[in-house]
C-alpha cells in the first residue's frame, strides 16, 4: 500500500488518499518529471482475491486510453502511465478537480438550464461511445465528475472548449457485438440489464433518462428491484419514475424522460442523435415561449395583412426556385455563381446554394482569393440564418475542405503556400467541430479534427519553437497525418486533387520533421508511412495539369524523403 511521501516508479510523489472504490485506493500524487503536475494514482492489489480486478484495471487503463486518443472534447481523462509492480497495478491518470453530480445533487438544485447542457453533453459522450462500437452500460450521477460548475453554458459548443465534465469508471462497459451487461446500478439500470438479456445503444438512453430524471426530480428513481437481491420481482418503469408534485419538470421534459425509460426498448429513442435533437428542441421552446406572450398582441394586425403576406411569401419562393433552377442548369461559371448569390439573397440558409457554389469553386481545381473574399463575405453576412438553420458546421467542414485542397492563394506568384492553405482552412473546421456535428456526422466530424488539428499544429509551431515550448506537438503532429492517410485508404478517397495533397503533406512532413517524429517513431513505421504514399502516388494517373504537378512534385522528393529518414535514426544512434 502506498503511503504519502512515498515516490512511485522514481517519478510520483504520494500525497493524500482520495478515493476508495470496491478494490481500490486512489491517491493524489506529483509527476516530479512534469513540474509537479497533479495527478491521480489508482492502485489495485494483485493479491489471490483481487487478482481479477488488476486484470480488469488494466483492461480498463488500456480503454480509457483509446477513447481519450480518439476524442479530443476532454469527456475522458488521460492515462499517464500503467506501472505492473510485484504487488499491484498502479494506473496514473489526469487529477481531476471537481465533484461529481452525484454529490452536487445531494447538496442544491440544478437550473433548468444546466440539466439541459449536462444532458445533451452526457448525450454526446455516449453516442461518442457508441460510434466506437461500445456500451457504456452503467450512466449515473455518481459516474460524472462535474469540472467547471460555472462555466458559461452558452458558449460550450464554441470549437475547441473543453467538456464541462468527465466520466470517470468505465468497468462496465461492453462491446456492442457482445452485448452482455457486466454490472448494474438498481436505481438507473434498464430490465433488459437484469434480466442479463442482450443489451445494445438503447439501454445507455434508458441510463441516460433515468440519470435526467434524478437531475430534474433532484432524487434518485426508485430501484428496478422490489427486494433487494432479488432479480425476479421488477418495478415498471412507471412505478419508478414519479413525476406527481414535481412542478420543476415542464410537460416536454417529462414526455422526454418517460421515452427514455420505456421497459421496451423498441419504444425508446433509438439513438443518442434523437434523443439529443429533442433536448435542443425544448432549449428551443422554452425561449420561444418567453417571447410568445408579446407575439400575441400582434395577431390581430398579422390576420389583416395575412393574406397579403402570403402572396409576397409565394412570390419569392417562385424567384428563389428560378434563380437556382437556372444556377443548376447553367454551362458558364460567372452566370451560375451569379445566381446561386442571388438565390441566397431570398434565402441565406439555404444549405443547396452554398453547396452548388462550393462545387462550383472546385470545378476548375482552384479557388482563387477573389472567390474566397466573396464566399466568406457571403456566409458572414448569412452567419445568424445559416446558424438558426442549422446548417452552418456542415458549410463550415466544406468550406474547410475548400480552403485546404483548393485555395490559390499567392497563384501570380507561382507559389505553393500549402501552409497558408492548411492553417486557413483550421478556422474552418474549428467551427464544425460541434456536439450537434458530432451526432449528426460523426465521420465527418472525425475527419474535421484531424484537419484542425493539422492546421492548428501549422499555426502555432513557429510562435511555439521560438518559446522553446514545442514538446509533444510533433508527436500529435505525426499522429494526425497517420490519422489522414488512414482515412483516405479506409473511405477510399479517388479524388485527384484530394489524394495527392495528403500525399504531398506526408512527404513535406517526413522531409522536415522526420529527426523530430524519431525521438518516438520506430523507423519501420516512417518508412511504411513513406512507401506506403510512394506507392500510391507512382499508380495514380492525373487528369489535370495541377494535380500533373503536385504528382511530379512528389515524386521528385523521394530520394531526399528516404535520406532524411535514414540521417534522422543515425542522429538517434539506432
Amino acid at each position: 500500500m502506498l503511503s504519502k511521501g512515498m515516490i512511485l516508479n522514481g517519478r510520483y510523489r504520494i500525497d493524500d488518499n482520495i478515493g476508495k472504490g470496491g478494490t481500490s485506493l486512489v491517491y493524489k500524487a506529483y509527476d516530479l518529471d512534469a513540474n509537479n503536475a497533479v495527478r491521480a494514482v489508482k492502485e489495485v492489489p494483485k493479491s489471490r482475491n483481487h487478482g481479477l480486478a488488476a486484470k480488469s484495471a488494466q483492461a480498463e487503463s488500456v480503454l480509457i486510453k483509446e477513447l481519450y486518443e480518439r476524442d479530443k472534447y476532454s469527456f475522458f481523462p488521460n492515462i499517464i502511465q500503467s506501472i505492473d509492480d510485484t504487488d499491484a497495478i498502479y494506473i496514473v491518470m489526469d487529477y481531476i478537480n471537481g465533484s461529481s453530480l452525484e454529490r452536487i445533487l445531494r447538496s442544491h438544485k440544478l437550473s433548468y438550464n444546466q440539466i439541459i447542457e449536462y444532458s445533451k453533453n452526457i448525450c454526446s459522450v455516449i453516442a461518442f461511445i457508441h460510434s466506437c462500437g461500445k456500451i457504456y452500460n452503467d450512466m449515473k450521477p455518481d459516474n460524472i465528475m462535474i469540472v467547471s460548475v460555472d462555466k458559461s453554458l452558452e458558449n460550450l459548443d464554441k470549437s475547441r472548449k473543453a467538456s464541462i465534465f468527465r466520466l470517470i469508471d468505465f468497468g462496465a462497459v461492453v462491446q456492442m457485438e457482445i452485448g452482455i451487461p457486466v454490472a448494474l446500478t438498481p436505481e438507473y439500470a434498464a430490465p433488459e440489464q437484469v434480466r442479463k438479456a442482450h443489451i445494445d445503444s438503447r439501454t445507455d438512453i434508458f441510463n441516460i433518462g433515468a440519470t435526467i430524471y434524478h437531475m430534474a426530480a433532484g432524487r434518485k428513481p426508485l430501484s428496478i428491484l422490489k427486494n433487494k437481491n432479488d432479480f425476479t420481482a421488477l418495478r415498471k418503469s412507471e412505478e419508478r419514475f414519479d413525476f406527481d408534485g414535481k412542478k420543476q419538470i415542464s410537460a416536454e421534459l417529462r414526455k422526454l424522460i418517460e421515452k427514455c425509460v420505456q421497459d421496451d426498448p423498441a419504444k425508446r429513442y433509438q439513438t443518442c442523435m434523437e434523443l439529443y435533437n429533442d433536448l435542443e428542441g425544448i432549449e428551443k421552446n422554452k425561449h420561444l415561449k418567453i417571447t410568445l406572450s408579446f407575439s400575441l398582441l400582434t395577431v390581430f394586425s398579422a390576420a389583416v395583412f395575412g393574406f397579403s403576406f402570403y402572396q409576397y411569401s409565394s412570390q419569392r419562393t417562385d424567384t428563389y426556385n428560378k434563380h437556382f433552377s437556372i444556377a443548376q442548369k447553367s454551362s458558364q461559371y460567372s452566370e451560375e455563381v451569379a445566381e446561386y448569390f442571388s438565390a441566397l439573397e431570398i434565402k441565406p440558409d439555404a444549405y443547396e446554394c452554398y453547396s452548388g457554389l462550393i462545387n462550383a469553386y472546385k470545378e476548375d481545381v482552384s479557388f482563387t482569393e477573389k472567390e474566397a473574399s466573396d464566399f466568406t463575405k457571403l456566409l458572414s453576412n448569412n452567419m445568424n440564418e445559416l446558424k438558426t438553420g442549422g446548417h452552418y458546421e456542415k458549410i463550415a467542414f466544406e468550406t474547410g475542405k475548400l480552403y485546404w485542397y483548393y485555395y490559390d492563394y499567392a497563384k501570380e506568384n507561382n507559389s505553393d503556400n500549402q501552409s497558408t492553405r492548411i492553417t486557413s482552412s483550421a478556422k474552418w473546421f474549428g467551427d464544425s467541430l460541434t456536439d450537434k456535428f458530432r451526432l449528426e456526422s460523426p465521420d465527418d466530424y472525425a475527419m474535421a479534427e484531424i484537419y484542425y488539428n493539422i492546421g492548428t499544429f501549422y499555426s502555432n509551431l513557429q510562435k511555439l519553437v521560438i518559446e522553446g515550448s514545442e514538446t509533444g506537438l510533433y508527436e500529435d503532429y505525426w499522429n494526425n497525418i497517420n490519422k489522414i492517410s488512414d482515412y483516405i485508404s479506409e473511405n477510399s478517397i479517388k479524388t485527384e486533387i484530394v489524394q495527392l495533397e495528403t500525399f504531398r503533406l506526408i512527404i513535406d512532413s517526413l522531409e522536415s520533421y522526420s529527426a523530430k517524429f524519431a525521438g518516438f517513431a520506430l523507423k519501420s513505421d516512417q518508412i511504411s508511412l513513406f512507401e506506403n504514399v510512394k506507392d500510391k502516388t507512382d499508380k495514380l494517373k492525373t487528369t489535370t495539369e495541377r494535380t500533373t504537378k503536385i504528382k511530379e512534385y512528389i515524386e521528385g522528393k523521394y530520394h531526399s524523403v528516404s535520406d532524411e529518414i535514414e540521417r534522422a535514426y543515425l542522429l538517434q544512434g539506432s
